[in-house]
């Protein structure tokens, strides 16, 4: 056990503020890839009230739940046991590193106890299929509750945790490519590709701008879009035609995004202009449109595009997108080169973009 004397600043939680966007606990924002600790505040207090305790979770987009964490405290004689568990919520296989060993390192000064930071990496395969996989009860269903580790200490060892909170090391593999299918298992279960099929009962009209007409059902937009339900109220024009035409959207554009409202999903999604279907996600406040459209753009990133998505992600305050983009300019300095500066035209973006470009790792 090693006494650590550092003088980090923390915050009020006592959290190092310069690994707040690293750290797992309770809904604060740390997404996937980014997350290196799991942050057990009153460790103390629950070694002794033996229970299930949240930890907290990470977030694969924004606001889009991937991981949660659990823990299990339990005393067998003179040995106080941590078990960790996690969730996903989705199906799939997944691998996650995880400190090996009970060895404590402790810091007084930011009355935090961590634990090694040599890690050890556990593999899932088949999360739901899997056999020892547990449920707890009176929880909300989010998949397979998967046993990964159990960390021992002493007597002696619980008392040094007492007001103090304990970090454990974490790591997830980086992703190469983004796998879409993946990402669409993320998003909300959708049932409704029968409907698209037989649109015989459909009660409401859409127009593109080129003036074709689509028939849909209200109930579905509405559930999607707050936007599109307050058009549906009775003393809407829109209501009392039962047809609006949304502007600057094309036929070829309302037509995806019909898809999209009913299935979850888009079949030709190499052909489809996210550009245009961000721009469409953000006017009608479709998060998961949103979602999808960031992710296929950042994959599209090349060389000559990067300022142009970069400038349509500032525009859209589509931030992951745009950190996305940054990361690109800055990994491919011949971006510099290839681009002028009339892609962007906000003069803000521009100084976040060189003070990004001049900031070291």
């Amino acid at each position: 056990m090693e006494q650590l004397n550092n003088e980090a600043q923390t915050s009020s939680s006592g959290i190092p503020k310069e690994e707040n966007r690293d750290i797992v606990l309770g809904h604060r924002s740390c997404k996937t890839c980014d997350a290196k600790w799991l942050c057990i505040e009153n460790v103390y207090q629950k070694f002794h009230r033996p229970n299930y305790y949240d930890i907290g979770g990470t977030y694969y987009l924004e606001d889009l739940p991937d991981f949660w964490f659990t823990s299990k405290t339990e005393q067998v004689g003179d040995i106080f046991l941590l078990h960790i568990f996690i969730q996903r919520y989705c199906e799939g296989s997944f691998s996650i590193s995880i400190s090996h060993g009970s060895e404590m390192e402790i810091d007084k000064k930011q009355k935090i106890v961590r634990l090694t930071k040599s890690l050890k990496e556990y593999k899932f395969e088949n999360t739901r299929e899997n056999s020892h996989s547990t449920q707890i009860e009176g929880e909300p269903e989010l998949g397979c509750l998967e046993y990964v580790s159990t960390y021992n200490f002493s007597n002696l060892d619980v008392g040094f945790m007492k007001n103090k909170s304990l970090y454990i090391a974490i790591a997830f593999p980086s992703p190469k490519i983004l796998n879409l299918n993946v990402f669409d298992k993320l998003l909300t279960v959708h049932t409704f590709e029968g409907l698209l099929k037989n649109l015989e009962d459909a009660d409401f009209t859409l127009v593109s701008e080129d003036g074709e007409k689509f028939r849909v059902h209200k109930a579905i937009l509405a559930a999607h879009s707050d936007v599109f339900k307050a058009m549906f109220r009775e003393e809407t024009i829109e209501s009392q035609k039962q047809l609006v035409k949304l502007v600057d959207v094309t036929a070829e554009d309302l037509k995806y995004l019909i898809e999209y409202l009913y299935t979850g999903y888009l079949k030709n999604i190499e052909n489809a202009d996210f550009v245009n279907l961000l721009m469409i996600a953000d006017r009608y406040n479709l998060k998961g449109l949103r979602h999808l459209s960031q992710c296929a753009l950042a994959e599209q990133l090349t060389i000559e595009n990067a300022f142009y998505i970069l400038a349509m992600a500032d525009m859209y305050d589509s931030n992951y997108l745009k950190a996305e983009s940054l990361k690109f300019i800055k990994k491919n300095k011949d971006t510099l080169k290839v681009n002028t500066f009339k892609d962007i035209t906000n003069a803000e973006l521009v100084r976040e973009l060189f003070t990004y470009l001049v900031d070291e790792d």
